[in-house]
């Protein structure tokens, strides 16, 4: 396995993280979700896309 598999299996696990953080926190509702919603889907779109540009990247890599 190369790295940059590797990477964008490690940046698509941390999306997932955030998106279960993320539920649960809606779940739970009140102040708190109030407060951290904004910040964790975020950083749900932050790992996503930098999965993308993994995946990307491994394809731009293997073009050659």
């Amino acid at each position: 396995m190369s790295i940059i598999t590797v990477l964008v299996l490690a940046a698509a696990l941390c999306a997932a993280i955030a998106l279960f953080n993320g539920v649960v926190s809606m779940a739970h509702g009140g102040a708190e979700d109030q407060n951290s919603s904004h910040w964790l889907m975020l950083k749900r779109v932050g790992w996503q896309g930098l999965a993308l540009l993994f995946v990307l990247l491994a394809l731009l890599v293997n073009l050659k």
